[in-house]
């Protein structure tokens, strides 16, 4: 099996990873590419300004190219690129004064699906996604982004930890009181089933 073949898989984003950091112009559009919407949707989780999130993508990418004799190897391309963003977005924010709560945007059917391969949920799915997301309203910023990263992008508790700057056990210990405080809103069940819904889209 050829290079272009494994492009989907996670070494293949390894792959052009380095390829970029020794100056591949093509790697790093193809890196950017892939990863925009993801960043693009989980830093709406983080700040509902738009366009103040297209910035800091934008800026990121632009600081990365700049820098990329510099930048370090990385098996997890996805986890650095996400940690490297919420540190841009709080700077940032942080900057302007102009730090907002934020919304369930990560959570909008579809999101983060291709064109090609998204397909319109039927209604009772909908209705579904609506109540999740009426439930969501009820958590804390940090709540919705441990829910975001665990269920939404499937990582790790390293990983969540890494980017969110906890320990694994403050990782666990924030997860399963976020989990229980949707328990007692929505049977815990169900919230489960709808995830599962999400990620077979």
């Amino acid at each position: 099996m050829n290079d272009t073949s494994n492009l989907s898989q996670p070494v293949s984003h390894e792959l052009l990873w380095d390829k970029f950091r020794a100056g591949d112009k093509e790697a790093f559009g193809k890196l950017a590419l892939h990863y925009y919407r993801l960043l693009y949707n989980y830093g709406l989780n983080l700040n509902r300004d738009e366009e103040f999130i297209s910035d800091c993508i934008q800026d990121l990418f632009l600081e990365l190219w700049e820098r990329r004799a510099f930048l370090s190897r990385t098996e997890y391309v996805k986890t650095y690129l996400l940690k490297a963003l919420r540190n841009k977005i709080f700077k940032e924010s942080a900057r302007l004064k102009r730090f907002q709560e934020p919304r369930h945007v990560p959570f909008e059917v579809g999101a983060d699906s291709s064109i090609e391969s998204y397909i319109v949920l039927k209604e009772e799915e909908a209705a579904q996604i609506r109540q999740l997301n009426l439930v969501l309203d009820t958590l804390s910023k940090r709540q919705r982004e441990i829910v975001y990263l665990r269920f939404y992008q499937g990582l790790e508790f390293e990983e969540i930890s890494h980017i969110m700057g906890l320990t694994r056990q403050s990782v666990a210990n924030l997860l399963h009181r976020t989990l229980k405080k949707i328990k007692e809103s929505w049977p815990i069940a169900l919230f489960i089933s709808t995830f599962l819904l999400l990620s077979d889209r």
